[in-house]
């Protein structure tokens, strides 16, 4: 007898963040068919969030043409720890009183298709190599640079998930255990030198320290107002301090990286975040700073670049997950 073959040609992409719920229906190729956004408003708690996100994938899917029925399965990338074989937040920082939700179940009830729960930036990362700056590639490591650092390994084409799912955390890589105390409880964590908060903090620290900066005249003398974007429209100026803060910045970045490259020995390191908008003031001193880092065979295999799937990375990655690797979510 003949296989009968599947005719549901989508699946719901969602990302689900602290402040904003990303959701699309992309093809089982990878390209995006439709997408909206809509606040999380987590202090609703996690059985009002969850409805709503059902609900507005319902409407996506109807203003897409599409009946229920044509949507295979369903990706979700979330704030963790989770116990992402059962579809279980453990507990996510930025998600308060989230703790031991079962995001799959409940979901699954919402919207009648199985679903598969992974971490956002495993999503992402996922997403980048399955349809976007990576596309093609086997061996991956994603790394998002915004509030803190996310990241995701691919190797031989799969995700690496780890002995309880935790893997990837390459934000919370130490560079030095002596440095800055991290929300983790760890101290000299990479997120505390190379993230969006951390290139903001060491211009207060610096300016706090006595540093002169145009940067003290842009937020009218609120130090606390200052932000990478603020550091870099400095740096466009030439001025010192911001320039000091963002070498400072590339060269803990460049250490980070060239971790990865050293154990991983990647195809890819696909950068994230509004960061990367900086482009060669970014990307040229970064690259030449992981090549002093790394070996020289192993700095030849890979590329490091942009990312170019944007805000809807997670939600693409968690789509390709479940279509590529839905046997881990038991689909």
């Amino acid at each position: 007898m003949k296989k009968k073959s599947n005719t549901k040609k989508y699946v719901l992409g969602l990302d689900l963040g602290g402040t904003n719920v990303r959701a699309a229906i992309i093809d089982t190729s990878g390209k995006l068919k439709s997408y909206i956004h809509f606040p999380t408003e987590s202090q609703n708690g996690p059985e009002y969030v969850i409805k709503n996100i059902a609900l507005k994938s319902l409407e996506l899917i109807g203003k897409s043409g599409l009946s229920k029925k044509q949507i295979w399965r369903a990706g979700i990338g979330s704030p963790g720890p989770m116990d992402s074989k059962k579809g279980i937040i453990m507990g996510a920082v930025n998600l308060p009183g989230w703790k031991r939700v079962f995001l799959k179940d409940t979901l699954e009830k919402f919207l009648g298709v199985g679903v598969g729960v992974d971490n956002d930036a495993n999503c992402a990362a996922y997403g980048e190599r399955w349809a976007g700056a990576a596309k093609g590639a086997s061996n991956v490591v994603g790394i998002t640079l915004g509030t803190g650092v996310g990241g995701g390994i691919i190797i031989d084409g799969r995700l690496v998930r780890g002995a309880n799912y935790n893997a990837g955390e390459i934000g919370h890589t130490s560079l030095n255990p002596d440095g800055r105390l991290c929300k983790c409880g760890a101290k000299g964590c990479l997120e505390m030198y190379a993230s969006a908060s951390a290139i903001a903090e060491s211009a207060r620290e610096a300016i706090r320290g006595g540093a002169s900066s145009i940067m003290t005249e842009a937020v009218r003398g609120d130090i606390k107002k200052i932000t990478s974007k603020t550091v870099y429209e400095a740096l466009l100026q030439n001025d010192k301090t911001a320039e000091n803060v963002w070498n400072e910045f590339i060269k803990y970045l460049g250490a980070g990286i060239a971790n990865q490259i050293n154990g991983l020995n990647p195809e890819a390191v696909v950068v994230a975040g509004g960061v990367i908008n900086a482009g060669d003031r970014l990307f040229t001193p970064l690259r030449e700073a992981v090549r002093r880092q790394t070996f020289a065979l192993t700095f030849s295999a890979v590329k490091i670049v942009p990312a170019q799937l944007g805000e809807f990375a997670g939600a693409i990655g968690a789509a390709g997950l479940v279509i590529n690797e839905g046997d881990f979510y038991g689909l």
